[in-house]
């Protein structure tokens, strides 16, 4: 008697995450479970119910990044400036994966974010980029300002990018991601910065 195929959870919720970015929230279990090569009914015994392997799927994209560890070190000995750069692309990489799966989220009618614990990602970042900051603030690399505002500032500059195409259909931006989180940095810069004139 042959064995049954074993599938990992990472290789359902990437189906299931594929199927519903390409045809929307309403396709059905069945082209879930044909994408996959199990049955429904398996794919039902290990989940569920079709909003349980929704929210598991278009959840997984925001788990552990390695971004958040780069955070948590704080501030390297490297220029402030460059430093910023290379956290705010960071963000935009996550946030290209990240708002595609908030969007069928919520179009679904599913908002996760509603019970989510101090451990959630978002919550994460944000926790972890505001002590980035203090620690920079502390260390007299960057004005005396608030850090959980500019924190929050910054997430949300970098977060308008994607959320603008993914949600409101604004592409006019021909930049590229680069370019731009280079220009949110140059403005924050211009802010944060000790040199800046007063």
């Amino acid at each position: 008697m042959a064995r049954p195929r074993q599938f990992t959870d990472e290789a359902i919720l990437e189906a299931t995450r594929c199927c519903i970015l390409e045809h929307g929230p309403g396709v059905s279990t069945h082209m879930i479970a044909e994408r996959i090569g199990m049955s429904q009914a398996a794919l039902f015994k290990r989940y569920g119910t079709k909003e349980k392997l929704m929210v598991e799927a278009l959840t997984r994209p925001m788990g552990r990044f390695p971004f958040i560890d780069l955070i948590a070190e704080g501030p390297s000995p490297a220029p402030i400036k460059e430093q910023l750069l290379v956290l705010g692309i960071g963000f935009m990489a996550i946030m290209r994966k990240v708002v595609p799966c908030m969007a069928m989220l919520h179009a679904a009618g599913l908002e996760p974010h509603k019970n989510a614990s101090e451990d959630a990602p978002s919550k994460t970042i944000r926790r972890e980029l505001t002590r980035w900051f203090q620690t920079a603030i502390e260390n007299k690399r960057l004005r005396p300002l608030d850090p959980a505002s500019v924190a929050v500032a910054f997430m949300g500059m970098i977060h308008a990018r994607p959320f603008r195409e993914i949600i409101v259909g604004d592409n006019s931006l021909t930049c590229s991601d680069e370019e731009y989180v280079s220009d949110v940095v140059d403005v924050f810069w211009a802010g944060m910065s000790l040199e800046q004139n007063s």
